[in-house]
């Protein structure tokens, strides 16, 4: 889990989550790297910090590295309005070091269950995001479990049309959701015994409304991006 900050010229603020996958790459949400205007911000306006837990203490046992961002590669196809291709990597300035709290997590493969098939599954989203729409945000890390939805009543819940590049997560009676500053962090799942991203955290109607799920941008649908984006 990768904790996002952007740097303006007056202040430092935590921006969004990520994750990360191989050695120096952070996945994350294409919406996270563009202002309010939609340009993009520049790769020196982020650091990301692993390994951390608690973002307003330093001497944690996790021993939390923060990381310079020399490249932000948002999805060339990613639109605002609706939040399609919801989904953007940024390069590390060197190689992240594993430790037992630093660990890439596992993109799905072709074990993952098909889309079909995950729905009912739970899933796990964790990040630093506000506990209730309009609040405040966490400085520790918290999680949630939540049920995967089919697409189709998902569809049915939103007033834009819910893709196969989308996977939906939630309960049909609200209060337990992702929210404000939680965008670009992942959606997990126990797949034979891995933890594997099946989703990053992209839009919803406020935060655990009633009938409405939160909507993730579905990670299996963009392996080749991501693969051809993390080669070099």
């Amino acid at each position: 889990m990768a904790a996002i900050f952007l740097h303006g010229t007056k202040r430092t603020e935590f921006w969004c989550g990520g994750s990360l996958i191989g050695t120096k790459y952070i996945l994350t949400a294409a919406h996270c790297t563009r202002d309010s205007r939609q340009r993009p911000f520049a790769a020196r306006q982020f650091t990301v910090r692993l390994g951390d837990i608690d973002l307003s203490t330093d001497g944690e046992p996790s021993a939390p590295v923060t990381y310079k961002v020399t490249e932000v590669r948002a999805h060339p196809r990613f639109s605002r309005v609706g939040f399609y291709n919801d989904v953007a990597l940024m390069v590390l300035d060197k190689p992240v070091r594993k430790s037992k709290y630093v660990i890439p997590v596992c993109l799905p493969g072709p074990n993952l269950p098909s889309k079909e098939r995950l729905a009912g599954r739970r899933a796990t989203v964790v990040g630093w995001g506000t506990t209730y729409y309009g609040g405040k945000e966490s400085t520790k890390q918290q999680q949630a479990t939540l049920p995967v939805w089919r697409n189709e009543d998902c569809n049915r819940a939103y007033f834009q049309p819910i893709t196969d590049n989308f996977v939906c997560a939630g309960f049909s009676e609200g209060g337990v959701d992702a929210c404000q500053g939680d965008s670009g962090g992942p959606l997990m799942m126990l797949v034979e015994a891995r933890w594997t991203q099946v989703g990053v955290v992209s839009f919803g109607n406020k935060c655990g409304e009633p009938g409405y799920p939160g909507v993730y941008t579905r990670i299996s649908e963009y392996m080749d991006w991501i693969r051809e984006n993390t080669k070099k």
